[in-house]
C-alpha cells in the first residue's frame, strides 16, 4: 500500500469514495454533483491534509490528517476516512490506521482524535480494534441536508 498526499489527478477517485451511497452519510460532505465537488477538492488540496491510499495502482482509500495548533499541536484530527466499499472487511482499514499511527510517532505527535457517527457500528468497531477509545459523545454534531436531521457522534482518541 502506498499512502501519499492527494493531487488534482485524484479527483475522480476521491469523488467516488466521498459519494459512495454507503459511505457518504457518514462523511463530511453531502451528496453533490462532481462539478460542485471540484471547488471543495481544490480547497482540500491547498490545506495539504488530504491523503489517498493506493493498492495495485488503484486508489482504495482517502483520509485527512489535520494538525491542531498551539496547545494542541501534539494532536492530529483524522477526518473523512473511508475505504472503497467493495474492499471493506478485508483488513485494509486496520492496516491504514496502523500506518497512520506509525507516522504519528515518526512526526512526534502524541494523539490522534476523530469523530464518528454513533450509529456507524462498523467504523466504531474498526477504530476500537485499532486502539481508539470513546472519550465522549457530541450531541447534534452534524446535520445532513438530504433529510434535515441532526446526528450525534462519538469523540474517539488514541495516544502514544
Amino acid at each position: 500500500m502506498i499512502h501519499r498526499p492527494a493531487t488534482l489527478n485524484d479527483i475522480d477517485a476521491v469523488y467516488e469514495l466521498y459519494m459512495d451511497k454507503v459511505a457518504n452519510p457518514y462523511l463530511t460532505y453531502d451528496e453533490m454533483e462532481k462539478e460542485e465537488f471540484v471547488d471543495i477538492f481544490v480547497g482540500l488540496l491547498q490545506t495539504t491534509t488530504l491523503f489517498v491510499v493506493e493498492l495495485d495502482n488503484e486508489i482504495v482509500s482517502t483520509y485527512r490528517l489535520i494538525p491542531k495548533q498551539n496547545r494542541q499541536a501534539h494532536t492530529w484530527y483524522l477526518g473523512s476516512f473511508t475505504v472503497k466499499n467493495n474492499l471493506q472487511g478485508r483488513g485494509l482499514g486496520l492496516q491504514i490506521l496502523e500506518h497512520i499511527k506509525d507516522i504519528m510517532t515518526q512526526n512526534n505527535k502524541r494523539r490522534i482524535e476523530l469523530t464518528v457517527d454513533i450509529n456507524n457500528d462498523a467504523a466504531v468497531h474498526l477504530y476500537k480494534k485499532a486502539g481508539f477509545a470513546i472519550e465522549g459523545q457530541i450531541k447534534m454534531s452534524y446535520r445532513r441536508s438530504d433529510n434535515g436531521e441532526y446526528y450525534d457522534e462519538f469523540l474517539m482518541g488514541i495516544t502514544n
